[in-house]
């Protein structure tokens, strides 16, 4: 009997610590942001604005992407931009259903686009639509991401390389 109690009273502080957990994981995802532009283009194909804010920006180079590893396609040049921190992709111009998100994994120089999962919002990133209609999209995974925009107008991809104090998704 003194036992169970014993157990009871130990489950009953684990249930106490619960809801202050949730309280601190809440408040981590409620980070502020620094909306201040590293990097800003309109997009050539779609007139969409895209800027890059709330991290370090480290490089603006084309990367060499393909859609498989099978692939007999020859290597396409992607334009990329190199993050380190949390980055905040901002798209002025277009909607969320215009917009698709996709894993780039890094195999040493090649970018490949990683079809086994799709990114997850509230895991791997964050969506908001702000009060001006924008989308705002902050990374929260040390993975790399391709954004694939498609208006009427056309398509546009960028690729964001995420890495955080020396972690990067290379292989």
């Amino acid at each position: 009997m003194i036992h169970i109690n014993k157990e009871k009273n130990i489950m009953k502080k684990y249930l106490c610590l619960a809801p202050l957990c949730l309280v601190a994981f809440t408040g981590c995802s409620q980070a502020e942001v620094d909306t201040t532009p590293v990097w800003s283009q309109q997009l050539p194909q779609t007139g969409v604005r895209m800027e890059l804010s709330n991290c370090e920006l480290l490089g603006t180079e084309a990367v060499d992407y393909t859609l498989d590893r099978d692939s007999r396609d020859p290597w396409v040049k992607k334009p990329a931009l190199q993050t380190k921190g949390i980055p905040v992709v901002t798209l002025q111009g277009a909607s969320q259903d215009e917009v698709e998100l996709r894993f780039v994994e890094n195999i040493d120089t090649l970018y490949l686009y990683y079809d086994k999962m799709m990114p997850q919002v509230d895991l791997d990133y964050i969506v908001t639509e702000l009060d001006d209609g924008s989308l705002q999209y902050r990374l929260d995974t040390v993975y790399n991401f391709e954004f694939v925009v498609t208006t009427e107008n056309g398509t546009d991809t960028m690729i964001v390389t995420c890495q955080r104090d020396g972690i990067t998704d290379t292989k």
